[in-house]
This record gives C-alpha cells, structure tokens and sequence, in this order.
C-alpha cells in the first residue's frame, strides 16, 4: 500500500485575530507572533524561506495583514522555526500506516469479556405512537413492529454465556458494574421479564463485575412498579420532551396526550422514594419543532431541579418519502441552544449533556498530549498506534443489545440489518471471525478517504451511518487542509471567549 502522509501542522487564526499553530503529531497549540505565523504558513505551503530573506534589502519587511517589521525581527523568528521544526513540529503524520488496525475475533472475544453493558429488546410494543418515534413511520432501517415480547428463555442463554465470558482471565475489568438494561417499545409492558431476569442474574456468580440495572420507559407504567426499581437500585431514564406544550408529539394511539399520565407518575415517584429520585433518576427529552433547549431547560430544573439529557432526532435511516417532513419537525441543538435567551446561564449548568461541550471535551481529550486512554500509555514512546478507520466503535466496547427478534447488535442506535449475530432455540450464533472479516470489509471501504483527511485521528463518524449500499461510502464529516483548520479555529475561539471552561472540562469530565 502506498504511503500517504498529511502535514501534522495546521496554522490557525481565531475570530479575536490570535495566531495560532497546531500540530496533529505532537498533540500541542502554539500562540505565535504574526511573524512566525506568516513564515510557518511559507513552510506549510512549501516555499523557500532562506531564498526569499536573501532578497530581502530593506531594514523593515512588510508582512501581509500584519503591518511592518524590522528585518532582524523576521530573521529572529525564522531562527525559531528552524528551533520549532528540530523539535519536532511540521512533519508529515504517515496516515497510511496508523490507519490500518484491523479487527480480529481475539479482540471481540476480549472486547466481550470486559462487557459494560447488555441491553434487553424486551418488547416491540408500547402504548404510545410518538410522531417522530424511531421505530415509526420517518424510519426504514428497523424490523417489522409485531407486539413481540422477549421470554426468559432468551435472556436466560444471553446471561449464561456473558456469565460465562466474562468470568474468565480474559476480564481485565475487575470491580466494574456491568449494566443489565432495558429497553423496547416499552419494557415495562413485559414487566415480569424485569423481575425474573433481576432475580437470576443476582443469582449467577459474577466474579469480576457487579451488577446494575437500567431501564428506559416512556412512564406511563412507573406507578406500578416503581417500588420494585428502587429496592434494586435502578437507574430509570423517563423520556418527556418538556411541559404538555412541548411533549405534543407523545401521544397515545388514539392521539389524545400523555403528558398528565406521565406527570402523575412521575411525581408519586418523586413524593414515595425522594432519595431514589434524586439519585437514580434521570431524564430524556427529544428536540424537535414544538419545543426548544431553553424550554427543556426550565421546565426540568424548575419542576424537578434536574438537567435533562437532550436527544436531536437521528438523521440517519430516513425514508425517502418522508424526508421532507422530517425536516420540518427537526431541530438542531446548537442553533436552538444559540437562540436562547439565557445562553450563558443554560451552557454553565447543562455543561456535560450539551452538544457542544461534549465536542469541546471530544476535541480536548483527542488533541491535547495531557490525555492517556490507559495506563499502558504512559510507557509508550510511540504516540501514535494504529487506529480503525473512520470513528466507529469496535463491536461490544460499549454493549452488546438484543432485539425482541433474538438478533445480536453493536448498540441501539443503528440500523437492525447491521445484526452481528443471533439468539436461536438452540443457542448462539456469534462468529467471530465472520463479524471480524465483516467490520474489516466495511473499513476497507473507507480507509482511503480516511487516510487523506486531517481528522482522522479525531473522527466521531460511524460507519454505519454512512451508506454502504451503492458502492463505497462517503463520509461527509472529511476534512480537508482548510476546513480542519477551521475546525480548530472554532474550538481555539471558544477557549479564548471561555477561558475557565478548559479547568472545568479536566476536573469534572471523567472518561470511561
């Protein structure tokens, strides 16, 4: 394969006219005089900056956008290059090399064994007909909804041979929770699923994790059986969009509202166990044409002294015949953020749950030389191992869930054609190898288009959102030489108007 390599450093220039240069390799931002940041943007551009000082005569030189400088003063700062180049910045990053990790089943196999979270389709079923709903009418990359409920016999096998996997030397994670969730249509529909599966599981020897439960509900059942999610210490995340204005969209199917329902229950919650709710509950909220941030905002801090999780609409799946209305209903959080009226007050207290400091915290943790992902690391001189292309997560690093159909998937979120296995009457189909073969054929797709671009090492795109029907894909996060440097402008730009947010990022955020 043939080498293809990027210049590691990019200059930047921010919207308070600050000259910058960043450099990809050695993970480190550099403020620059105007001077150093015209000769290093010469260098970048391949032009001789020793031939062009021989013809400079004048005691002064003039420097575009910048004003006049005495020669000995250019000169001063070309010597500093020479300085910054010897110690490393400028050099090329040899993407074709760091981008050619492959999967291999060793690496499932022990991916699986250290298993955070399995998550349970309990049932295809719900009371509810939500407009904007995943598994609606926007959506085609989802199995046919038939009122299907999970029986115990499924997760039974699905526990033993996590239990199993997860008991073995390969377990690197000891003391860990492993999380036992779940989801639907509406899980607690199929309560009795929830109680014998808590029951069995607590039963199994798990000799490296401790168990936790976690279940997401639409709350129109929490006053049934929310005396038994708090005696085993639940996290229950309740999706609500906001007050009966902003939840419009959730209704029954018959089309009158939820909200009173939800509300009712929501709050017996709160009255009988405050501690739980304090502690173990959590909410969902959907961000579309009938509410906003600042709306969402106020209405669970207010009611329930909460910050919410807010959730865009997915835009991935799409039906072509519905397409238009989609986008009518759809709401971008950072505009909708940006709109509000109390900006600054709703970015300091949601922090961490908004789009936009998850990106800045993303950009930190993947571009600052402060931030190991483990402590092998630390006795590493090499940093830059090899990576997968684009950004998407190795098969189980963040769960394994299964579908009311039995099949087994990477997470929730993607298409259920991209099923990595099975759960059958006579046991489990998981190759391997073939889920190996399968991720890396996907890779090799867009490897190329990953190698040229200056985003490689910090790419949040996964792979299966990206068409992969017709052809090779096309990402359409790429960035080329200038947008990237306009990428890092933009978060340079957000430190430098946000000076204490970069502290508050490393001493609150904690990455697992």
């Amino acid at each position: 394969m043939a080498e293809i390599s990027t210049g590691a450093t990019a200059p930047v220039e921010t919207i308070g006219k600050n000259k910058y240069f960043y450099d990809r390799r050695l993970e480190k931002v550099v403020l620059c005089h105007p001077v150093l940041y015209f000769l290093a943007q010469m260098k970048i551009q391949g032009k001789d900056i020793a031939e062009w000082l021989e013809t400079l005569e004048d005691i002064t030189v003039e420097i575009p956008g910048s004003g006049t400088f005495p020669r000995d003063e250019v000169l001063y700062y070309y010597r500093k290059l020479l300085f910054l180049e010897d110690a490393g910045y400028f050099s090329e990053i040899s993407q074709g090399d760091i981008l050619n990790r492959e999967v291999t089943p060793d690496s499932i196999r022990k991916t699986l064994a250290n298993l955070m979270q399995v998550t349970f389709e309990l049932t295809d079923s719900c009371q509810m007909d939500c407009f904007y709903c995943g598994y609606g009418k926007f959506y085609g990359d989802y199995d046919k909804r038939e009122n299907k409920h999970m029986d115990f016999p499924m997760i039974k096998r699905m526990l033993e041979y996590l239990n199993d996997l997860v008991n073995t030397p390969l377990n690197r994670s000891h003391n860990r929770p492993l999380f036992i969730g779940y989801y639907g249509g509406e899980p607690l529909l199929n309560f009795h699923m929830i109680e014998e599966t808590v029951n069995y599981a607590k039963r199994l020897n798990w000799v490296h994790n401790t168990l936790r439960f976690t279940v997401t509900t639409n709350g129109l059942l929490l006053n049934k059986y929310m005396d038994f999610m708090a005696e085993h210490d639940f996290n229950i995340f309740i999706s609500l969009d906001g007050d009966e204005k902003n939840n419009a969209y959730r209704v029954f199917k018959n089309g009158n509202p939820t909200y009173e329902r939800v509300l009712s229950n929501v709050e017996a919650l709160q009255k009988k166990h405050p501690d739980f709710f304090k502690q173990r509950v959590f909410f969902n909220a959907v961000l579309h044409n009938k509410n906003s941030v600042e709306e969402i905002f106020n209405y669970f801090n207010d009611r329930f002294d909460k910050k919410p999780t807010i959730l865009s609409l997915n835009t991935n799946g799409i039906r072509e015949d519905q397409a238009d209305e989609f986008w009518r209903t759809y709401v971008n959080e950072e505009e909708s953020l940006y709109n509000s009226e109390d900006y600054s007050r709703i970015e300091q207290e949601m922090f961490i749950k908004l789009p936009s400091i998850q990106a800045v915290t993303s950009f930190m943790f993947s571009s600052s030389d402060f931030y190991y992902n483990d402590y092998n690391q630390f006795f590493t001189i090499d940093k830059a191992p090899e990576r997968f292309p684009s950004g998407t997560c190795p098969p189980f690093s963040k769960k394994l869930f299964l579908t009311v159909n039995g099949k087994i998937m990477a997470c929730e979120r993607i298409g259920q054609q991209f099923e990595l296995g099975r759960l059958t009457p006579e046991g489990i189909v998981l190759d391997f190898q073939e889920i190996a073969d399968r991720y890396n054929r996907w890779f090799s797709m867009i490897r190329k288009q990953c190698q040229s671009c200056y985003i490689f090492d910090q790419c949040t795109q996964c792979i299966f959102y990206l068409d992969l029907k017709d052809g090779k894909p096309v990402c359409g996060n790429f960035q080329n030489y200038a947008n990237y440097s306009r990428y890092v402008s933009n978060y340079l730009n957000f430190f430098e108007k946000n000076p204490g947010m970069f502290d508050r990022v490393v001493e609150e955020v904690m990455i697992d």
